[in-house]
């Protein structure tokens, strides 16, 4: 009787503990740090693209609630024209042809992003862009991946 007594209370207090850290995690945003980070979150939401077709993945993609945003962490994805169809950084892109857009350094990124993705499958590119965290152009680093003949998407981490 006094070890299963003792067993629930130590669960108890488990829980309890796991609960606080959960909620101490959930306060602060959290950050893609490495490489290995952005190339498995854009390798999940390619295979959500597989799993429920790009019209909701997309719609998935742009929402702070839809899996897909993680912080310093979202999903964008460009048709081959440069339409941004996904953007879970700044939903207001969706719609827009963004292939001119120019990083500080005069790196059309997005027109780089479909040709690395279209003519290579998978791949990094570097460029700098607004960080939607700190509120500052900072470097990154994304992981571009060819969703189909029409589609690349990505994700990246932002190095500071």
């Amino acid at each position: 009787m006094f070890m299963r007594h003792h067993n629930k209370t130590l669960s108890g207090v488990s829980a309890a503990f796991m609960a606080a850290l959960l909620v101490s995690a959930m306060a602060v945003p959290a950050a893609a740090n490495s490489a290995a980070e952005a190339k498995a979150f854009a390798e999940n939401a390619v295979a959500h693209i597989k799993a429920v077709g790009k019209k909701q993945a997309f719609a998935d993609f742009s929402r702070k609630d839809g899996g897909f945003v993680d912080g310093e962490l979202y999903m964008f994805c460009y048709e081959k024209d440069g339409t941004n169809v996904a953007h879970g950084g700044n939903p207001a892109f969706v719609g827009k042809n963004l292939l001119d857009v120019k990083d500080p350094d005069g790196v059309q990124v997005n027109a780089e992003i479909i040709k690395l993705g279209m003519s290579q499958g998978t791949g990094w590119l570097d460029f700098k862009w607004p960080n939607p965290v700190s509120k500052k152009v900072e470097a990154k680093s994304a992981y571009v991946m060819k969703v189909d003949d029409k589609t690349v998407c990505g994700s990246g981490y932002f190095k500071g």
